[in-house]
């Protein structure tokens, strides 16, 4: 509901704002649509787990995907429940369940990220190419994504395959330049710098091997197949959506997750806020339905997997207490496995 107030901008336009048509945009949700959605966005935490495995084999080879997926759904709910900083919590149970050192899960956790952010930019790269302005009311801000999105998804693409292509070097190569940037502290901060630096890139050696890296983006690809799927179900669940297409349904998930990523002006941030600028100026749709729709989405994406992230830190004797305390410590000590 913040998103909601927010785009709306000022105090005056949410006094104006249709609450009714708001509301009423979930009375006439069909649930068979809505309910494969929901099983099509659960299904993409499969292959978070399977990618997450597949970069600690190097370290880890006998990591269990049971551990991981439970680790996934309770660090998935700690960002709904504790904002940002849960997003230590899954790095640091998967570090704790699978004996290894917790900056090297905050490396794979980085790289995870590179991997994602490949797949948002080809997305919006297609959204850029397919979409046509002409004769829509835009924003200024969404007029300067428009001109401005091809040079921004080039220099971003650029970035993560120089990450990954560092990345792939040997240990000692990428420890070596990091601990060289960082020759100006004292010498006890230093060697405490050489043994993160050390364990940090032990959590990139998935990288080493073109065959892994081309798997590693495979699966990333097939993640990102299942959200569209997702959405295009999503979409079919609302009369005020079912008209669009399954192209229309790539350039919304590409404006809206490099919005949200990126945070650029006119969509970004956060997701309720993306979806409901590009509903309404892109897609043309009512501000009240385009929030309403946008609400359900982040509904549908994020809070999904809330009842089995509790159920599975309840199970483990979790409390949400510790896991806030133990998000909030992180950044200054790594927890022995």
């Amino acid at each position: 509901m913040a998103g909601t107030v927010l785009i709306l901008g000022s105090w005056q336009k949410l006094k104006s704002f249709d609450w009714n048509a708001f509301w009423a945009i979930y009375q006439s949700v069909h649930l068979g649509w809505m309910g494969m959605s929901a099983v099509l966005v659960l299904g993409t935490y499969l292959a978070r787990v399977l990618r997450w495995q597949m970069m600690i084999r190097p370290i880890a080879p006998a990591a269990s995907p049971v551990r991981i997926f439970k680790a996934t759904a309770i660090g998935f709910t700690s960002v709904i429940l504790l904002g940002r900083p849960g997003e230590l919590v899954r790095p640091w149970l998967i570090a704790r369940s699978e004996k290894v050192p917790f900056s090297s899960q905050m490396a794979t956790w980085f790289l995870e990220r590179v991997f994602d952010l490949l797949a948002v930019l080809a997305l919006f790269g297609i959204g850029l190419y397919e979409f046509d302005p002409e004769g829509r009311d835009v924003s200024a801000g969404i007029a300067w994504v428009l001109n401005a999105g091809g040079g921004l998804v080039v220099l971003l693409a650029t970035a993560c395959l120089v990450i990954l292509f560092f990345a792939g070097r040997s240990k000692e190569v990428v420890s070596e330049r990091l601990t060289g940037a960082l020759g100006f502290l004292p010498e006890p901060w230093l060697g405490k710098a050489r043994a993160l630096t050390s364990s940090f890139t032990s959590g990139m050696a998935c990288c080493r091997k073109k065959g892994d890296v081309i798997y590693l983006l495979l699966i990333t690809a097939v993640e990102w197949l299942i959200i569209t799927a997702g959405t295009i179900c999503f979409f079919r669940a609302f009369p005020a959506t079912v008209h669009m297409t399954k192209m229309d349904t790539v350039v919304y998930l590409g404006f809206v997750a490099f919005g949200s990523i990126v945070q650029i002006p006119g969509i970004g941030g956060g997701v309720q806020i993306a979806g409901t600028v590009v509903l309404s100026q892109l897609f043309g749709l009512a501000a009240a339905e385009a929030a309403g729709i946008a609400v359900a989405n982040w509904l549908i994406t994020w809070v999904s997997i809330l009842p089995i992230g509790l159920a599975l830190a309840a199970l483990d004797g979790l409390r949400w207490q510790s896991l806030r305390q133990i998000s909030q410590e992180l950044g200054d000590q790594e927890p022995q496995p």
